[in-house]
């Protein structure tokens, strides 16, 4: 056996493993866990954060913080709680998504069902690679990396920043291709996931897919970076421009869309796929 025909076979060992009924269960559970709490504690530890530095007030809240502030010393005392949470939830939802793969195409006799499958694998991918990074490079470490590798082409950004617009812009892209292939391809939810109330599913998903998610990121993105003000924001900006509070509601969104899909509906299909191995 060559050296190519190793390095295929070991690459399909290894993605073989990753679909694992048992292992992909696993890190779905995981990853939904291990997000959610860790925003909450992240949050709850955050109030023992200090005034300052300038008109930032003590403690921590949803509607004047970043979420990214939980990963600056700035903000709170303890952020490797977000940043170890973003990267380690990045690692736990490959398998999830390679397996949502598997679900989305079915029996892969339909051509234009395998593309629109492979492209909602591929944006996942690209936005995990970004949410990860943008637990690599946090508030603090993207700073030092910004004076020492500079972004300035196609435009000045911080490293920071491109990495979470990453994140942001193809998670939203893929939650749209998700709830599109369910209502295109019906059979997905009823035969392949084992959903009874189908109908209501598909609508909640393309409300807050199609709907949501869209006017929270339009929002976040048309506002200013509030921080770079010198006066307090709070005390003369109607709500509906605090950006802080409307990237809160696209990272809820968005985690409602993954939660529901890569969770519930996931797991309740390897539950079937388990339970006869089991017996």
């Amino acid at each position: 056996m060559g050296l190519k025909e190793k390095i295929l076979t070991k690459i399909n060992q290894v993605h073989a493993s990753l679909l694992n009924p048992k292992v992909v269960k696993f890190c779905v559970i995981s990853a939904s866990l291990l997000w959610v709490l860790s925003l909450l504690f992240g949050i709850l530890i955050a109030q023992l954060d200090s005034a300052g530095p300038g008109f930032d007030p003590a403690g921590y809240s949803l509607l004047i913080n970043y979420i990214s502030d939980l990963g600056s010393l700035r903000f709170t005392p303890m952020p490797i709680i977000l940043v170890y949470a973003m990267m380690q939830t990045s690692i736990l939802m490959i398998p999830a998504v390679l397996y949502l793969r598997k679900v989305l195409k079915g029996d892969g006799s339909k051509k234009l069902r395998k593309i629109l499958a492979n492209l909602t694998v591929i944006c996942m991918i690209i936005a995990l690679c970004g949410f990860f990074l943008t637990g690599v490079f946090s508030e603090d470490v993207g700073e030092q990396f910004d004076l020492l590798f500079p972004i300035t082409f196609p435009w000045t950004t911080t490293w920071h920043d491109i990495t979470a617009d990453f994140a942001f812009l193809f998670f939203m892209v893929s939650g749209i291709l998700v709830a599109s292939q369910f209502i295109i391809f019906p059979d997905i939810l009823k035969e392949q996931i084992g959903l009874k109330h189908t109908v209501t599913a598909r609508i909640l998903l393309a409300i807050n897919s199609w709907i949501l998610t869209p006017i929270f990121f339009g929002f976040f993105y048309s506002v200013p970076y509030l921080w770079a003000i010198d006066t307090p924001f709070w005390t003369y900006l109607p709500l509906w421009q605090w950006a802080p509070f409307w990237e809160w509601l696209l990272m809820i969104s968005l985690s409602a869309w993954m939660l529901v899909v890569l969770n519930l509906m996931l797991v309740k299909r390897l539950n079937r796929e388990i339970m006869p191995k089991a017996a």
